[in-house]
């Protein structure tokens, strides 16, 4: 437990999903960039391995496991982070749920694509629900949300995720607006194949269904700049979530090279 008197002079912030991928590497992003990083995941060992790495890269963070689906492990990261750290200025909600209901519709049960459903929207809203009344309070902040950007580009076998990532887009554009007046920034970062990440590693591995595998061949073969890499990811979500984008809120961007445009 920190000390009052070690409580960072610094902006905080909470990194969901953060022991791996993306997640990864957008809390070392915001250390390299000299925000407090409090990192949450289910890995116990990767999550200390990578608050070691920020502290001997000279950054700060600290990490609390969590299993945020449920709302009150989400709500207490929230308060612990406040109680330990004095407050919570950026949340990255990068989290997600395992693609378990991929298929062409008919192939996939409507009650799998449902579950999988429910299970994302609860990973994705819990820790907003839980630090949204801290930051209208203090009338600052800034949540971002990190999705597929098969919310946004019609992609085959992927209902399940068109229908969680766009409705995930939407939800953040009624958000926006309804904190604006608190002064809370919301917005959304689109991601297609990303090198180096878990699903990287099992589409190199041929581990992913037909389709999809399918899907990723051609995404790989004609990315314009080439597969993003996960630093190339963080340094745009670094951006969204910082005072250089102070008027940019309700907004969605793809990070994807070229590959899509919407």
């Amino acid at each position: 437990m920190k000390e009052q008197s070690e409580k960072p002079q610094r902006k905080v912030a909470i990194v969901t999903g953060a022991t791996a991928g993306l997640g990864k590497a957008i809390a070392i992003r915001l250390a390299q960039e000299g925000v407090f990083v409090v990192v949450t995941g289910r890995n116990q060992a990767a999550g200390e391995a990578l608050v070691a790495s920020i502290h001997s890269s000279g950054g700060q963070g600290a990490f609390l496991a969590a299993d945020i689906e449920d709302t009150a492990g989400a709500t207490a990261l929230v308060k612990w982070a406040i109680e330990e750290f004095g407050q919570v200025d950026i949340l990255v909600a990068s989290a997600g749920a395992p693609p378990a209901a991929q298929g062409v519709i008919g192939q996939v049960a409507p009650n799998a694509i449902a579950d999988q459903i429910a299970k994302t929207a609860r990973i994705k809203l819990n820790p907003v629900h839980a630090v949204v009344p801290h930051m209208t309070e203090r009338e600052s902040g800034s949540i971002l949300f990190v999705t597929s950007e098969g919310g946004r580009f019609p992609t085959p076998g992927q209902t399940t995720v068109a229908l969680h990532s766009g409705g995930l887009i939407m939800a953040a554009k009624v958000m926006a607006k309804e904190l604006s007046r608190s002064h809370v920034r919301v917005n959304t970062l689109c991601v297609t194949l990303v090198e180096d990440t878990p699903v990287y590693e099992r589409f190199a591995g041929g581990q992913l269904t037909p389709i999809r595998q399918k899907v990723f061949d051609k995404i790989a073969s004609k990315a314009p700049f080439g597969l993003a890499k996960p630093d190339d990811v963080a340094a745009v979500a670094a951006f969204l979530v910082s005072d250089a984008a102070s008027h940019i809120t309700g907004a969605t961007l793809s990070a994807t090279g070229g590959q899509t445009y919407s």
